[in-house]
């Protein structure tokens, strides 16, 4: 009575408990891996910008205190300063100086490539972003599932125990009119210590995927919630993949990059100075302006690291490319064996129902065997045993099938939100 009370109160608890699978995927979105998974995003996005800043004209201020062992100009001198001897001429060893400089960079190919390559890995960035979250929310329903899947195990196991011990109760009374030994009241004893040490076993890995359940949605579950299938995984192209291929071609960019290093490029470069020292030859102080701008065309020689750089490149490309072409195989893979294994998983699930109840019905014939001394405890035990298995397959195929569906869903990128309620 006590333990159809206890189903009755679990059932009970089930409907009040306001947190649904829904609640949990949605929980996902708040924690802080989520928030690490938008910072990359973000982080992203500043590589983008930082291609921007360097086409982007620089202007510096400087001001410095210049020493030299003998007269130097303070700015270039016209033949005409030259003739009048007494006038202050622009020398002197101790030279101050204030002004500006600037420099814009009017066509560098290679930043075009790489702001190119930096969008790229933008793109990449937000879908490993969708990625992850799909990753975490598949964590979340595989761990509901087995939650569910242990507690339904733990209730099997102390279905089981309370029977055995009503078959206890039944030997005690013929051991006590002397019609069986003694001894199979101690095996009796033993099966339930057995039965108790399983059941705190399961406690344990209800604790463990609890505490994974909360880690990873902030939520704090009593028990398990419900699990329903609102519609079937969407197959469509790889989405694991997407990342992937967008590095790929960042990182091909990074090889057309690293070959446009060689190209001439263009700068604009300028400065405006105003300097103030005591000439040299009359002491007098002397005040003096000087600007330049200027159109500038660098065309690379020689350069070692270009070389380098390219070869760099070139092996970054092909190593993507290596893993890219392995994830897409493994994973194709995976998917065949999974939409497989969850067809079978149907089928396993029905027969297990099926088992189930073939199972209870015989150990109620087993009972009335042993009180009729037809049978052997042992014999009556393994009947036992094999109804608490045929259950724990039951159930655990039903948890397996969950498991399966969502690591699907991850492959395929779909959004678990949609698929399960």
């Amino acid at each position: 009575m006590k333990l159809k009370w206890s189903i009755v109160l679990l059932c009970i608890g089930q409907f009040t408990y306001a947190t649904t699978v829904t609640t949990l995927l949605k929980g996902v979105d708040k924690r802080p891996q989520s928030m690490i998974d938008e910072l990359d995003v973000q982080q992203a996005s500043l590589g983008i910008k930082k291609i921007t800043d360097k086409l982007m004209p620089t202007l510096d201020g400087f001001a410095g205190y210049e020493v030299y062992n003998r007269p130097s100009s303070l700015r270039p001198v016209l033949p005409s300063e030259m003739k009048d001897s007494k006038a202050a001429l622009p020398f002197s060893k101790d030279i101050s100086r204030a002004g500006l400089k600037f420099s814009w960079p009017i066509f560098v190919k290679s930043l075009y490539t790489l702001k190119e390559k930096a969008t790229l890995m933008q793109l990449a960035s937000k879908d490993k972003r969708r990625l992850s979250r799909i990753q975490r929310e598949a964590q979340v329903v595989g761990a509901v599932a087995y939650l569910h899947y242990m507690e339904a195990l733990h209730q099997a196991l102390k279905v089981k125990e309370h029977s055995i011990r009503a078959t206890r109760r039944k030997v005690a009374l013929m051991v006590k009119e002397g019609r069986v030994a003694q001894s199979q009241l101690l095996t009796l004893d033993a099966k339930i210590n057995d039965l108790k040490m399983n059941i705190i076993g399961i406690e344990q890995q209800k604790n463990i995927l609890k505490a994974t359940i909360e880690t990873l949605t902030g939520i704090s579950l009593r028990h398990s919630v419900m699990l329903h299938q609102k519609r079937t995984v969407k197959k469509g192209a790889i989405f694991a993949l997407a990342p992937l291929k967008k590095r790929l071609k960042a990182a091909q960019m990074g090889v057309k990059a690293a070959k446009e290093r060689y190209y001439p490029s263009i700068a604009m470069k300028g400065s405006y100075t105003l300097s103030r020292a005591d000439a040299y030859n009359n002491d007098e102080s002397v005040n003096t302006r000087y600007g330049s701008v200027g159109m500038y065309v660098n065309v690379p020689l020689y350069d070692s690291s270009r070389s380098t750089g390219v070869e760099e490149a070139k092996l970054n490309y092909l190593k993507s490319k290596s893993t890219i072409d392995d994830t897409k195989e493994r994973l194709a893979v995976k998917a065949k064996e999974l939409r497989r294994e969850i067809v079978l998983l149907k089928r396993t699930h029905m027969l297990a129902k099926k088992n189930v109840a073939h199972q209870r019905s015989i150990l109620k014939i087993a009972k009335v065997s042993l009180e009729n001394e037809v049978i052997t405890q042992e014999e009556y035990l393994r009947y036992e045993d094999a109804l608490a298995n045929a259950k724990a397959t039951l159930y655990q195929s039903e948890a397996k099938k969950w498991q399966d569906i969502a690591q699907l869903a991850v492959i395929y990128g779909n959004d678990l939100k949609r698929i399960v309620k």
